[in-house]
């Protein structure tokens, strides 16, 4: 146990330092014990989003890492092209930082592979490159944004999550939701996905909007619980059977997207 500890914080500490490092910044000492004790909280922070990264500088990954964690995002290291593509068969993200220049490939060839076979996930290429043909070739290759490095973790953070906002579920003025391929007609009271109709119970329904309305953002269980009365037979012990007829119901439909539960938390809809 002493020796986990210790190697905890020789890491948070390393962490620590290549932050001062990456931002640039001089940090008097004063200050170090706080950004000490504020990098050791965000290693058990829990976080909203999944990204992935794709960085083959092990120093910038780890900032990234804990530098974001604080903003909400849990981010799975790839050093590269392969390891990135095996990261992708596993899991799913809902958001992709690429770095343009990688050991067994270049990041605007993944990016272009990546919007194929991902083309609702936002693409964020980090580059250390200067050249306006690198900025141009990546956003024409299918990036959602480009930022050159070195760049503040702040402004970064900002970039994606404005990328994820606009994934948001838009309504219109006929009260049509959308998330995705998932649709919800709130006057009707029906739900399609692709154009096909899904027949969902009341309380599917019900759970549905509530993750639709939070846009990708996680909802509790009290949430749940408190969007119904006791006579609608909604408790603590069948939330779990709700959800799982829901996730059956949306993948026979042909949904992409997915309700992902989120340890500690609560439960997010994310987007294919």
């Amino acid at each position: 146990m002493p020796y986990l500890l210790a190697r905890c914080l020789t890491q948070v500490c390393t962490v620590t330092i290549n932050s001062v490092i990456f931002m640039e910044a001089r940090v008097a000492p004063e200050r170090c014990g706080k950004m000490f004790l504020s990098s050791l909280l965000l290693c058990v922070m829990p976080a909203t989003y999944s990204v992935l990264l794709v960085e083959d500088d092990p120093m910038i990954a780890r900032t990234l890492s804990v530098g974001l964690r604080y903003e909400g995002f849990a981010l799975h290291v790839a050093a590269s092209v392969s390891e990135a593509m095996q990261l992708l068969q596993q899991q799913h993200f809902a958001l992709m930082v690429l770095d343009v220049g990688l050991p067994d490939g270049d990041g605007i060839s993944l990016c272009k592979a990546l919007r194929v076979q991902h083309p609702a996930t936002p693409i964020l290429m980090l580059s250390a490159r200067t050249d306006e043909t690198s900025a141009v070739a990546s956003i024409e290759g299918g990036a959602d944004d480009y930022v050159r490095k070195p760049c503040g973790l702040r402004e970064l953070s900002a970039r994606m999550q404005r990328l994820l906002v606009m994934r948001q579920p838009q309504t219109d003025a006929s009260g049509l939701l959308s998330f995705g391929a998932i649709q919800m007609d709130q006057q009707k009271h029906c739900v399609s996905v692709a154009g096909t109709i899904v027949q969902l119970g009341k309380k599917e329904y019900a759970v549905l909007f509530l993750l639709m309305r939070a846009a990708g953002k996680p909802i509790t269980r009290e949430q749940i619980l408190n969007q119904f009365d006791d006579d609608n037979g909604i408790y603590d012990r069948t939330i779990d059977s709700h959800l799982s007829h829901l996730r059956r119901k949306l993948k026979d439909a042909g949904a992409t997207e997915r309700i992902v539960a989120i340890y500690g938390v609560g439960y997010r809809l994310e987007a294919a």
